[in-house]
């Protein structure tokens, strides 16, 4: 048993010879035996061994921390450590029992030459390791007897115990000579969630957790899903989530700054999350939970401590604290009411007149006051009407202040910068910096105080919502780069613009065209692939670069690709490695979609699958693989970079 061995693999007979030499030859006494009952949320927590201990643990599920190394023991678990080694125990369920025996070995005399050369082989004191017994009952006896007879007053007593010490080592030994015991591996899941626990105000990544656990970032995600129903990556999120609330709940710290607290890039980040898991940006939940319900006589008044510039007063809790959320029936009705007259008062305002100025000099805080201050001097002469998938809008004729969700591009191109852009998509946007454009989650607030005087959106739910604050239109455009432009053009006041861009476009995509004919053979095939996650995908007329490929640069799909596409509004079927022969063209564009850090693996298997090097494009080195979000954009920007960049590796 070397001491550097590692827990999970069974020492073999060589070393436990050598370990049974060692104590057959030294001189070792029992110091103590204790029994310890554990409860839950009353755990042992970096107790440091005083000596050599083994340490028995039954009668529940428990964890089990040696130094850094973290074991789950389901029902019973035998441990061993040497003097200094840190020890902790926590109950996994309501309670576990353990025993701990202390023992202390004498250092060899100079004399013993053979024992101290041996000790520097291995060294069975200071050994780290833990296993489920084949034979539990017996250590749960031995132990306790043991400690029955160790606390007598007769010095018999006392060498039971030396003597029963003895056997009970002994009976170790056999267990692992015979290879009939359960090694206990270390719990890498509680290890990991340990370690997010700790550092989720960092930057934390699946890869340098897997690293530092020693096992591969596939795997952890594996098993972290398997045991805790969610992968590392949402745990994380969670944690960050659950401490930014704890922060809006009970300071008045302000986004960025509860952002950056508790992980979060931005203030866009945490806002779009938050939303995400909680149903309500932070600003509502912060809303809703500062209501105060407190004792005026004979009956509860209600104060929202609320002004224009935000908040009024300091958090106030109950005793039991976030009453709002998790209170009796009385206080969730009081706090449903007062967040349906928040809603209320929000609606009211998209139809009110703009309000006065405050006397503090500041403006009303609604959407349609936010609106009307944003274009003061608009006029019937200044406005249009424009017809989209929402319906008729009237619209400025010249807007300054966009908002849009969608369409990015296709404003920049034509020369205009939005005021407003979702914050996701911005952050990932590689062709332009962001500099005169803010980014935003889904909060009507951030987008009321940005003034619009025209908002585009490309979703139904956020047109809606939209609608309140300021002129806006809904656009599904789906019928290619052009007619984006033209209609946006219309839209904005910038046809000659669009017009422009358009001959310029069309004279760079028939250079690139006459390219791919003079250097392609003419019955050349082109798939796109894509690692999701898990999934191999692949990818039709429509996005993903697909447009570009298929319909612009008119290259030909595979007959297997063109069936499944043809005629059909999917944009993109997942696929075994077993089809892959079937749809794979002479050129492969790869490219992987992985936020979780889950494809990785997906992405070896497939490159190290025979099926993949078989392929002709694999053999002929015509696999090329291209960033996600150089494929994912389709506006005029990006469409003018696939152009470029497909047309030189087809053609090379």
């Amino acid at each position: 048993m070397m001491e550097k061995r590692p827990a999970e693999r069974m020492p073999d007979r060589e070393e436990l010879g050598k370990a049974v030499q060692v104590w057959l030859q030294s001189s070792v006494a029992v110091a103590d035996i204790r029994q310890w009952t554990i409860e839950a949320g009353e755990p042992i927590d970096e107790y440091r061994m005083p000596s050599s201990m083994f340490v028995c643990s039954y009668g529940g599920p428990a964890e089990v921390r040696l130094n850094e190394t973290l074991y789950s023991v389901e029902r019973f678990g035998l441990f061993h450590g040497g003097k200094g080694t840190r020890l902790s125990i926590r109950a996994a369920g309501p309670r576990c029992d353990c025993y701990a025996l202390y023992y202390k070995a004498e250092e060899p005399p100079f004399y013993k030459t053979e024992l101290r050369r041996l000790l520097g082989v291995v060294n069975p004191f200071r050994e780290l390791y833990g296993f489920a017994p084949r034979n539990p009952i017996f250590f749960v006896e031995q132990l306790r007897e043991m400690h029955e007879r160790w606390n007598g007053p007769a010095p018999l007593q006392r060498f039971f115990g030396k003597a029963a010490f003895y056997r009970f080592v002994c009976e170790i030994y056999e267990e692992l000579e015979r290879g009939n015991v359960q090694i206990l591996r270390p719990d890498v899941v509680a290890l990991v969630k340990r370690h997010i626990d700790g550092h989720y105000r960092e930057a934390v990544s699946l890869q340098a957790m897997a690293e530092m656990f020693h096992v591969s970032a596939g795997h952890l995600s594996r098993l972290f899903k398997k045991q805790e129903g969610v992968s590392p990556q949402e745990y994380l999120i969670r944690k960050r989530v659950e401490a930014a609330r704890t922060h809006l709940l009970g300071t008045d710290a302000t986004l960025r700054e509860i952002a950056w607290s508790c992980g979060f890039s931005d203030e866009f980040h945490l806002i779009k999350t938050f939303k995400s898991h909680f149903k309500m940006t932070p600003g509502d939940c912060r809303k809703i939970s500062s209501i105060r319900l407190h004792d005026t006589a004979m009956g509860y008044g209600v104060n929202l401590p609320y002004s224009d510039s935000g908040l009024a007063m300091p958090d106030h809790f109950s005793g039991k604290g976030e009453y709002s959320m998790f209170g009796t029936n009385r206080s969730k009705t009081m706090v449903a009411a007062a967040a349906l007259s928040l809603m209320l008062m929000l609606s009211a305002c998209s139809s009110a007149p703009a309000a006065s100025p405050s006397a503090s000099g500041g403006s009303a805080s609604s959407p349609a006051a936010s609106a009307a201050e944003s274009a003061p001097s608009q006029t019937a002469a200044a406005t249009k009407e424009f017809e989209h998938a929402g319906g008729k809008s009237v619209v400025p004729v010249d807007p300054q202040r966009i908002v849009a969700d969608w369409y990015y591009g296709e404003l920049l191109a034509l020369g205009v910068r939005p005021v407003g852009y979702p914050q996701y998509l911005l952050s990932e946007y590689p062709y332009r910096d962001a500099e005169g454009t803010e980014g935003f989650a889904e909060s009507m607030e951030q987008i009321v105080e940005m003034k619009p005087d025209l908002i585009i959106s490309t979703w139904d739910d956020s047109y809606k919502e939209f609608s309140k604050i300021a002129p806006s239109v809904l656009l599904k455009l789906n019928n290619g780069v052009i007619d984006k432009m033209r209609v946006l053009g219309q839209l904005v006041n910038r046809e000659e613009e669009a017009e422009k861009w358009i001959a310029s476009f069309e004279e760079k995509l028939e250079n690139a065209r006459q390219r791919l004919a003079d250097n392609v053979p003419a019955d050349a095939t082109v798939t796109i692939l894509s690692i999701f996650q898990k999934d191999v995908k692949v990818y039709g007329y429509r996005n993903m670069g697909g447009d570009v490929v298929y319909n612009l640069l008119q290259m030909k799909p595979p007959e297997k690709v063109r069936e499944m596409f043809d005629g059909k509004d999917e944009w993109n079927y997942s696929v075994s490695f077993e089809e892959l022969p079937e749809i794979a063209g002479t050129h492969i564009i790869l490219t992987a979609y992985d936020p979780e850090d889950t494809g990785r693996e997906t992405l070896e298997r497939l490159e190290q699958s025979q099926i993949w090097q078989n392929l002709d494009a694999v053999k002929h080195n015509r696999v090329h693989k291209i960033s996600y979000y150089d494929l994912f954009f389709d506006d005029p920007i990006a469409t003018e970079h696939q152009i470029d960049m497909l047309t030189d590796k087809i053609a090379e």
